[in-house]
């Protein structure tokens, strides 16, 4: 677990026998300059590879200085150690700035790392391009990258937030430098620029059905920094077809769903906008035959304005989808469903399955849709031996089986070791065995083979 601290310099509160008073500043800064005080502050992160949460050997602090915080990592081998490299940090902060800090602790990481080229991986830091070598991951959704080439992606972390990136090579020391000037983006220039900049792996689940939750979903790549897509050829040769509005504020994620909800057979994308405010406006003027909303939406909840939708336009099919870094975080974020889960991985052009005989209506209207929807969710359920059970479950412990049970209705890892009385640890060693029987990869594809024994 990462023991993350947050050190609010400009929130410090005043001594409590003179509060407001000059003594109790100065107390508060005295406190800033003690070992002691650094010492708490000082902890020791954690990564998953492989399944496995690993926690590195070398010390980390959390620094915030008028409105901005970083995460520096520390060479120091023992917490006094740190701590004082620490307060260095933050007196560089306070005197010379941000960028002088951030300079000056790269250059003494890779001063570090010339004195000792064989470090181990986990005690090397982030500003060190093996340490991203090390956490390379070979791409597996090469469908929607459009490339003709085999690529690493990496997983990024900084601040509680965490991407994935293609890095558009094969070659690992190419793959580390590129993944290293990405994290370095991330570290100057916040995690929007980094986005505006580099393309980024992000997960499409489209809701079809609230309850049960039933949606199709898909891995894409965003188109960075108005970046052309490549060319593909028309998704059907069809005369006529069905428009498309969507409704997303991130300018990136917004062009790449411009271009694939293009590609679905019988569909293009008549429409992409940023605010509520203009979607109710278009609906009414270009008249559109569906809606999508991000359920994020930023400037109301999203079932407000579809109820909006709904009152000027009863008839027209509107749902909503979600925009993540991963498809694990579609069961996370949807935890304490009861109804059940139906969800299903398909191709970039393929995300619309569950209407595909949509297009060939002449008027798309909101119960005939719904109704192609059930038909295509039950079809799924169709088995022409009813006793077969999804190979490998038979395999399954009692406590593997419990625990997938648990995973089926969004309960958090943590959860699930509450629950059972285990540590959260084992509940990873059991997540794992389970994958490797069943053959799949995620949480998402567990609860799939789960859901349909």
């Amino acid at each position: 677990m990462d023991h993350s601290v947050t050190i609010r310099v400009s929130k410090q509160r005043p001594s409590k026998r003179q509060p407001n008073s000059p003594r109790g500043a100065i107390a508060s800064a005295r406190a800033l300059e003690s070992d002691a005080f650094w010492r708490r502050r000082v902890f020791r992160n954690t990564y998953t590879r492989d399944g496995r949460a690993i926690r590195v050997k070398k010390w980390s602090v959390k620094i915030q200085h008028r409105g901005k915080r970083l995460t520096f990592s520390l060479a120091a081998p023992s917490r006094a150690e740190a701590a004082r490299q620490a307060q260095s940090i933050y007196q560089l902060v306070r005197t010379e700035g941000w960028d002088a800090a951030t300079q000056a602790h790269e250059h003494a990481a890779l001063s570090l790392a010339r004195r000792f080229p064989n470090s181990r991986r986990d005690e090397l830091p982030k500003s060190d391009a093996r340490y991203w070598r090390e956490r390379l991951i070979h791409s597996k959704y090469r469908d929607a990258r459009l490339l003709p080439i085999k690529e690493f992606t990496v997983r990024i972390e900084d601040g509680g937030t965490y991407q994935y990136f293609p890095l558009g090579t094969d070659d690992e020391e190419r793959a580390a430098a590129e993944a290293l000037k990405i994290y370095r983006r991330i570290l100057t220039k916040g995690w929007e620029a980094a986005f505006r900049q580099f393309p980024r792996e992000i997960t499409v689940a489209i809701f079809w059905s609230t309850s049960p939750v039933a949606c199709t979903y898909t891995t894409l790549f965003t188109f960075p920094d108005r970046s052309s897509p490549g060319l593909l050829p028309p998704a059907g040769q069809v005369r006529t077809r069905k428009k498309v509005v969507v409704l997303e504020a991130d300018a990136e994620v917004r062009r790449t769903l411009v271009f694939w909800l293009g590609r679905q057979p019988g569909f293009e994308c008549a429409g992409a906008l940023k605010s509520a405010e203009e979607t109710q406006n278009i609906i009414m003027q270009e008249l559109p035959d569906m809606v999508l909303v991000n359920r994020a939406l930023p400037e109301m909840p999203v079932i407000e304005f579809l109820e909006r939708l709904k009152g000027r336009r009863p008839d027209l099919p509107a749902f909503m989808y979600g925009v993540y870094p991963d498809s694990d975080q579609i069961f996370i974020t949807l935890s304490g469903v009861t109804a059940g889960y139906i969800f299903r991985r398909r191709k970039p052009a393929e995300l619309f399955e569950p209407i595909r005989g949509a297009f060939r209506q002449r008027v798309l209207s909101a119960k005939e849709v719904l109704r192609q929807i059930r038909e295509y969710f039950q079809s799924l359920f169709r088995f022409t031996l009813g006793g077969d059970e999804t190979p490998g479950l038979a395999a399954l412990t009692a406590r593997e089986q419990e625990i997938l049970n648990y995973v089926s209705k969004g309960f958090l890892d943590k959860e699930i070791a509450g629950a059972l009385s285990i540590s959260i640890w084992t509940v990873h060693n059991h997540l794992k065995h389970i994958y490797e029987k069943l053959g799949v990869h995620n949480r998402t594809e567990a609860v799939l083979k789960y859901l349909q024994k």
